[in-house]
């Protein structure tokens, strides 16, 4: 009995070691384990995160597309010299959309006045659009026609079938979808809202309504007044957003470890658990689990920019998917104790490769998002975190450095004549010359368009380092570039700024850079402009100057000056020339050579000339039937597409008879669109209405224009009459010009007359009619009456 005692102490001494190494090996197993398992659900989590972010990227591009082709189709309407027909709508919006899943529609909606409404229904049953009306929809749902209003925003262009009900149905009668239509019209943008289909055949389709605001061709949209006066009227698309979503992931390849959900923005904070009851935009067919774990589950979230709307987006690990989080691991490593030090040692060896792998991935993401595609180069993201850090004061260069703003010139050129490809061949190649004239510590990025930008510094000399690298830049660039089949040549036109000589604000020099490229522009391009002080300054006095145009204009600050031209053979007046004049209330009287170029240049020159005209037609109503009245045309209103409609109206209004209004034109506005322009001038000749070239014999006269235009008269530019008593090449080339005219059956008027010598060479010359200080000064209206009838009274008087 003593020996099995001691038998059994001893089994009993012997297990105590194995019991204590299996508790303890039981315990580090479990420990293990548990690490193992917490650090397997910290990395799915951040390969979730990271996938996640790619697909909302993947998915904002492929809005972002979509929203593109619909601005596109807007400056179809802009850019168009008549209104654009039906057809062309039908087949400029089917080849744009073809094949894009997700759009239900697309749609035109014009801004019709009161008076238009009949037109606009004639026009659209011409069209086939059968029993076409304006129709407003009533708060159930039933459509009628639309009561008397003073505009309507009806569907008069769809891609709808022309059966469709959505015809004439007047966008601004629906509170929801006018407010979104308002909201893209202030602010020039695209606006987009969730809203119910009208006769949806599928039942149920969330549709999400897109705005995008069209305004007549070459009018400001500055202010929210110019945007509401000029306003022409819609392109909207309607999105199945939930097709879209999944057609953006199907057609980028993305796969589907994960679902996600988009909510939209008046959804707000709801976006949780309660999406169980209200509508989402899913990107996949939704269950009632997958709605749980929505609930329940780790959820990514991040925000899906459509137009001017933020919308939430959620994601969670695709149910039985590579990002869920499991434990198998961990159960080995449980179950497998004895080689738990070699399995973590392997296994957290090939963890920390995918770990790497990961975030070198979401480093990748993160370098697609600060990179233009086209160029490779950074873009305007990545140069403004470059701008920031430029001025640190813990960098070598302690907050000095350079911006060179560059624009190419005569790019646009390139795009309308050989195609966008051929232009996205130029930019690349001018990126690579770009690089090639830079240090190692100059930033380059492309902002955008045919814009770059760099950020130089390291320069002992700043201000030659800036003009050398300019001087480089402007060399290269002028080059001849070699596209597939053709040689092109550009330029580059340059602005320059330094911190901290023009001040250390990063947002203050991207302004001054662009104050001195725009002065590059304004000085003939292909050249630099280093910032000065005075850019500033006249950057303010033409910005007041430009708020005191628009106010002038309002409240109708201008007067027309009359100026005669006279019959050179029978000393008669035939005829004033109107001339417009500014009477500011501060500074006086304002010549035209001081407000003209700003008027062109803001597109305010369009109102401007149409009082010019609507006022000289008036005044000319109490001349004598043989007086005829001239007024200038500026090559900026000879591209309004209504400027034929404004002059017939102003004759109209004031009863002036065609056949006594003389429309002055310089050659330089016929140079485009030659066709164009000739059916204009034909229609004008077909009323009445005299044409006269003004300036002959500057800029770009040639003798092909007279040939093909239908003008009555040449205005020989006084820069000939001064010297035609000093230099007999100017009698000569008048002379000619004489010859030319009457062979072309038309008349001669010389400009600038100022002496009595003049004006009898001029008599002996041949030329019809004479003007200038010699004959009478431009007067107000009210001063007419004291001018001599004849040239002959005057001169005696003289």
């Amino acid at each position: 009995m003593i020996e099995r005692r001691r038998i059994s102490v001893l089994r009993s001494g012997l297990n105590r070691p194995a019991l204590v190494a299996a508790g303890i090996g039981l315990l580090l197993s479990l420990v293990a384990a548990y690490a193992v398992g917490r650090w397997e659900q910290s990395v799915t989590r951040v390969e979730f995160e990271g996938v996640a972010a790619t697909e909302l990227i993947e998915m904002q591009n492929g809005i972002n597309e979509y929203l593109s082709r619909l601005i596109t189709l807007r400056t179809l309407f802009e850019s168009a010299n008549e209104d654009v027909t039906r057809s062309e709508f039908e087949v400029f919006g089917g080849r744009l959309f073809e094949d894009h899943p997700g759009l239900l529609r697309v749609g035109w909606l014009p801004r019709v006045n009161r008076k238009e409404r009949s037109d606009y229904e004639v026009a659209a049953v011409n069209d086939g659009i059968a029993g076409y009306q304006i129709k407003s929809l009533a708060a159930d749902g039933r459509l009628s026609p639309a009561p008397q209003s003073d505009e309507y925003f009806p569907v008069f262009f769809s891609t709808e079938a022309k059966t469709s009900m959505v015809y004439g149905l007047d966008y601004s009668t629906d509170p929801v979808r006018w407010a979104t239509l308002e909201r893209a019209r202030d602010n020039d943008a695209v606006a987009v809202q969730p809203t119910k289909l009208f006769y949806d055949l599928k039942g149920g389709t969330h549709g999400v309504l897109v705005s995008v605001p069209v305004y007549v061709k070459g009018t400001s949209r500055t202010t929210v007044a110019d945007r509401r006066r000029n306003l022409a009227g819609y392109v909207v698309g309607i999105f199945d957003l939930a097709q879209l979503l999944q057609s953006i992931r199907t057609a980028t390849a993305a796969s589907s470890p994960i679902a996600i959900n988009a909510y939209a923005p008046d959804q707000g904070q709801s976006a949780g658990m309660e999406h169980g009851s209200v509508p989402d935009y899913s990107s996949a067919p939704q269950m009632s689990e997958s709605l749980q774990a929505f609930a329940t589950g780790p959820r990514w979230s991040g925000t899906l920019k459509i137009g001017d709307a933020n919308w939430q987006v959620q994601a969670i690990p695709a149910e039985g998917g590579r990002l869920t989080s499991r434990y198998d691991r961990a159960l080995t490593v449980l179950t497998a104790a004895i080689v738990i030090t070699a399995f973590l040692a392997v296994y957290l060896g090939l963890a920390s490769r995918n770990s790497r792998q990961l975030a070198l991935a979401n480093q990748r993401v993160l370098e697609l998002a600060q990179t233009d595609v086209l160029t490779g180069l950074p873009n305007r993201a990545f140069f403004l975190e470059q701008l920031k850090d430029a001025g640190s004061q813990d960098r070598p260069n302690r907050g000095i450095f350079s911006i060179l703003m560059l624009d190419l010139d005569r790019f646009k050129n390139v795009n309308d004549s050989l195609g966008h490809a051929a232009g996205d061949a130029l930019l690349r190649q001018v990126a690579l010359r770009l690089n090639s004239s830079l240090c190692g510590t100059d930033v380059l990025a492309r902002l955008g368009g045919d814009e770059f930008a760099i950020i130089q510094s390291g320069c002992d000399d700043q201000r030659a380092g800036s003009i050398d690298l300019a001087t480089r830049i402007s060399k290269l660039i002028a080059e001849p570039f070699q596209l597939p089949g053709h040689q092109v040549e550009i330029g580059t036109s340059i602005g320059i700024a330094m911190a901290p000589e023009h001040g250390s604000d990063k947002e203050q020099l991207l302004k001054k850079a662009d104050l001195a490229l725009y002065r590059s522009k304004s000085a003939g391009r292909n050249c630099f402009t280093v910032y000065d002080q005075a850019m500033s300054a006249e950057l303010e006095a033409r910005n007041t100057l430009e708020g005191d145009l628009r106010d002038a204009i309002a409240r109708c600050q201008f007067e027309l000056h009359y100026q005669p031209f006279f019959d050179v053979q029978t000393g008669y007046r035939r005829g004033l020339e109107a001339l417009v004049r500014w009477r500011h209330p501060t500074r006086g009287l304002i010549p035209p050579d001081q407000f003209i170029p700003l008027a062109e240049e803001t597109g305010l020159i369009v109102p401007l000339g149409e009082w010019v005209i609507g006022q000289a037609c008036n005044d000319a109503t109490s001349w004598s039937p043989d007086t005829k009245v001239a007024v200038n045309l500026s090559p900026v209103q000879f591209k309004q597409a209504e400027l034929f409609n404004m002059i017939e109206s102003a004759l109209r209004n004031s009863g002036l008879p065609p056949e006594q209004l003389e429309i002055e034109l310089t050659e330089s506005v016929l140079l485009e669109k030659a066709a164009d322009n000739l059916a204009f001038m034909k229609r004008l000749k077909g009323i009445g209405v005299s044409l006269a070239l003004d300036d002959f014999g500057t800029g770009y006269s040639s003798l092909s224009c007279l040939t093909t235009f239908p003008f009555d008269k040449i205005k020989i530019d006084k820069s000939f009459i001064g010297n035609l008593s000093k230099r007999h090449k100017s009698s000569a080339i008048i002379s000619s010009i004489v010859t030319l005219a009457l062979g072309l059956d038309m008349s001669v008027t010389a400009e600038g007359v100022e002496t009595l010598e003049q004006f009898e060479r001029l008599r002996v010359l041949g030329v019809n009619f004479a003007q200038g200080y010699l004959l009478g000064r431009p007067v107000p209206i009210g001063e007419l009456k004291n001018q001599s009838l004849s040239y002959r009274s005057r001169l005696d008087a003289a």
